[in-house]
């Protein structure tokens, strides 16, 4: 089966979007690039197949974004108050805490999960999960 040049550079595309996502393992700010990058491409990809790899990544950036929003709420509830030993503020940084173990795992599933089946050529059964 042959495949059209504009499929090709839309597979293509979509690659870049993942290096840029593999990179923020190792230069965290690459995270935004990834964002802005993503945002502009989805409207350039019509292949169905191809856009479910985006709307993948582009749910893996948007739950990054939500994560960290929700560890500095945590982190400010954790520290502000003068009592420390206060429930609200034990409760918060064992979240936090437990939170912090379980996301680099999280990413990296999502990260190998979406190129597997990138390269099986398979489009994405679920956004969220």
């Amino acid at each position: 089966m042959t495949q059209s040049k504009e499929t090709e550079r839309q597979e293509e595309l979509v690659r870049y979007g993942y290096l840029l996502q593999w990179s923020m393992l190792v230069i965290p700010p690459m995270f935004f690039a990834s964002l802005v990058y993503l945002l502009v491409l989805r409207l350039r990809i019509t292949h169905f197949e191809l856009r479910t790899h985006v709307k993948w990544q582009l749910a893996t950036c948007i739950m990054i974004l939500a994560l960290i929003a929700a560890g500095l709420v945590l982190l400010f509830v954790g520290l502000s108050g003068v009592n420390t030993d206060a429930p609200v503020s034990v409760i918060a940084t064992f979240v936090l805490m437990g939170g912090s173990v379980v996301f680099f795992p999280w990413l990296l599933y999502r990260l190998l999960y979406g190129n597997w089946r990138f390269a099986q050529q398979v489009p994405m059964k679920s956004v969220l999960l």
